[in-house]
C-alpha cells in the first residue's frame, strides 16, 4: 500500500476524480471527519489537518504537492482507481470553455480584453490534455492576476510556477499566449529569466533582483571608469543597456542620465528615460559641442561618427548637432569634467 491509497483517502480522491472528469470547477470540497483521516490527509499535504472540518482543495495545489514527490495528479488517481482520467469527445469540446472561463472569472480576469480570444486559442491549439486543464487553467489564471502593470511586482518564473513556466512546458505557454494578447511579454510584465542573471552594477556593488537598492535618487552612467573616479553618486553603471535587472531597481527611483555621445549612447539614454521619467545629465547639444571644442583644442583624436542617432527626446537639437559636426564622444573622453 502506497501513501496515496490508504483507505481514509478513498472518498478524497473520488471527489478529486469526479472534479477533474466534471469539468468547470478547480476545487472541490472534502470532510474531515476523524482524526485518521486529519493525519493522512496532513501527510499528503505537508501540513497540519484539523479534524472535523470542511478543507477546500484546490486540484492545481494538489497536483503541486504531488509533483514535488515524483509524480502527478492524474497518475495518481490512475493507480488508485485502476484506470485513466479521461472524457469523451464531446464533453472535452463543450467543457473546455467552461473550465478556462471558471479560472479566469476566479481570478477576476473574465472581463479583460484579451480573455475571449485567449479562451478560444487555448481550447483550439494549447495541447492540453483535458484532466489536466483544471489545475492548468487555474495556475495560469493565478499567475496572471499576479502580473499586472501598477504596481509592477519583479519576480521570476521560477518564483512564480517551479519549472512549469520553463519554455515548451503547457503553462508557459499559455501564460506567454495571454501577455502577447494584453500586448506585453515576461520582461514588461516584471518576470525575470532567473534572479541572478546579469546583475547590475552600482555603487553598492553588483545587485540581483534578491538585492534593494538602498538610494532613492541615483545617476545612471555608461562607463565603469565613472564608478573608479569617483564622480559623485551613488551611481548604476549599464555598459550593456537597460537590462531587466536595472529596469526592476530603477523602478519608482529619481534618475539622472549620462551616456555617450554616439547612436547607442542615445538609444539608450532614450530608453532609461522613458522608463524612468527621469532626466538627463550634461548630455545637451550645447554640452557636446563645448566637449568637442575642448578635447579637439587638447589634440584629442574623437571617433568619426559614421551613423545619424536617433533624436534625443531631451534635446531635440542634439542629433542634427551631432550628424552636422561628425564626431563622437564617449564618458572616457569627458570624464574630468563629471568628476
Amino acid at each position: 500500500m502506497t501513501e496515496y491509497d490508504r483507505p481514509e483517502l478513498a472518498e478524497f480522491w473520488r471527489l478529486a476524480r469526479e472534479t477533474m472528469e466534471g469539468g468547470g470547477r478547480s476545487a472541490f470540497s472534502f470532510r474531515v471527519e476523524d482524526a485518521g483521516t486529519a493525519t493522512v490527509l496532513g501527510e499528503l499535504l505537508r501540513k497540519p489537518v484539523a479534524h472535523p472540518a470542511r478543507r477546500q482543495i484546490s486540484l492545481a495545489r494538489l497536483d503541486e504537492h504531488i509533483r514535488a514527490h515524483g509524480s502527478s495528479l492524474p497518475e495518481v488517481l490512475e493507480s488508485v482507481h485502476g484506470k485513466p482520467i479521461g472524457l469523451s469527445t464531446s464533453q472535452e469540446s463543450s467543457t473546455a470553455d467552461a473550465v478556462l472561463k471558471f479560472a479566469l472569472r476566479e481570478h477576476g480576469l473574465l472581463q479583460e480584453s484579451w480573455a475571449a480570444e485567449w479562451i478560444e486559442h487555448v481550447r483550439r491549439y494549447g495541447k492540453i490534455p483535458q484532466p489536466a486543464l483544471p489545475m492548468i487553467a487555474n495556475q495560469a489564471a493565478s499567475i496572471l492576476a499576479r502580473l499586472r502593470p501598477e504596481p509592477r511586482r519583479w519576480t521570476t518564473r521560477f518564483a512564480l510556477a517551479g519549472n512549469d513556466l520553463d519554455d515548451g512546458r503547457p503553462l508557459a505557454r499559455i501564460v506567454r499566449k495571454a501577455l502577447a494578447l494584453a500586448g506585453t511579454d515576461w520582461e514588461r510584465s516584471g518576470v525575470l529569466p532567473d534572479a541572478y542573471r546579469n546583475p547590475v552594477l552600482t555603487s553598492q556593488g553588483y545587485l540581483t533582483l534578491n538585492d534593494s537598492l538602498a538610494a532613492q535618487e541615483i545617476t545612471v552612467v555608461r562607463s565603469p571608469r565613472l564608478l573608479e573616479s569617483g564622480v559623485p553618486g551613488p551611481l548604476m553603471v549599464l555598459p550593456d543597456g537597460l537590462t531587466p535587472q536595472a529596469r526592476h531597481h530603477l523602478d519608482g527611483r529619481t534618475v539622472r542620465c549620462h551616456h555617450d555621445f554616439t547612436p547607442d549612447g542615445i538609444r539608450v539614454m532614450n530608453e532609461v528615460l522613458a522608463w524612468t521619467g527621469g532626466t538627463a545629465w550634461r548630455m545637451s547639444a550645447a554640452d557636446y559641442r563645448e566637449a568637442v571644442a575642448t578635447l579637439i583644442a587638447r589634440g584629442v583624436e574623437l571617433p568619426t561618427l559614421k551613423s545619424r542617432p536617433e533624436e534625443a527626446s531631451w534635446d531635440p537639437a542634439l542629433a542634427e548637432t551631432m550628424a552636422t559636426t561628425g564626431l563622437m564622444v564617449t564618458e572616457e573622453h569627458v570624464l574630468p569634467s563629471l568628476v
